[in-house]
């Protein structure tokens, strides 16, 4: 009896501990942003969520792999977008990062960019975060394979991807800026790294654009 006590106290303990440490990590202190020596332009091939002509922007480095960037999507995201991006008070500018640089997932990326221009991303979108694994499979093959079968624009994008430049830049635009870390927004030039609550995104907003 003791001896499962003694169990149950020390998993309680670590649990206490994980949830401690949690807190700490998304603490409610306002963020410190960091000024970048070099400025962050929004591209052709940039993933746009929101009205491409709004007055405020906000850049994020983001990775499919990354589980702080998932949740983004999944908690900050769907305020933000009924609040700011569906009002046409900012955009949303995502430059997709791969640092490991896979042929599937630079291919996968190549087709976000695409597909977000020439097509209908959000499916694609959603697949990706609830799933960035897929990326490995013949399924997801199949599934572009298709995609590029009913729409010979998005193929021709994918195709000529020019040996992936535009995302190898993605990465290099990065590293110049001496970032680490995703996700990474950027506003008005000030980078803020990691994952933000939507309450706590809307501070920096007020903050950066007085939204």
């Amino acid at each position: 009896m003791n001896r499962q006590m003694n169990k149950i106290a020390k998993r309680y303990l670590v649990l206490s501990l994980s949830l401690l440490l949690f807190a700490a990590c998304h603490n409610s202190k306002a963020p410190q942003p960091v000024t970048l020596k070099n400025t962050v332009t929004e591209k052709p091939e940039d993933v746009v969520f929101g009205n491409k002509a709004a007055p405020a922007t906000v850049f994020m480095y983001a990775s499919y792999q990354c589980t702080y960037c998932r949740y983004f999507f999944a908690r900050t995201y769907p305020e933000l977008k009924k609040n700011y991006l569906d009002t046409g008070k900012l955009k949303l500018v995502v430059k997709w990062l791969d640092f490991g640089e896979r042929p599937k997932m630079l291919n996968a990326l190549q087709a976000a960019s695409c597909i977000s221009r020439y097509g209908i991303y959000d499916k694609f979108h959603e697949l990706l975060v609830v799933n960035p694994g897929v990326v490995f499979t013949p399924k997801f093959d199949d599934l572009l394979d298709t995609i590029m079968e009913h729409n010979p624009v998005i193929a021709e994008c994918i195709l000529d991807n020019d040996n992936y430049a535009y995302l190898r830049g993605n990465v290099s635009e990065f590293r110049a800026n001496k970032l680490t870390g995703t996700p990474t927004f950027v506003m008005n030039n000030r980078a803020y790294k990691g994952y933000y609550s939507y309450e706590n995104f809307k501070k920096i907003l007020e903050k950066e654009f007085q939204l």
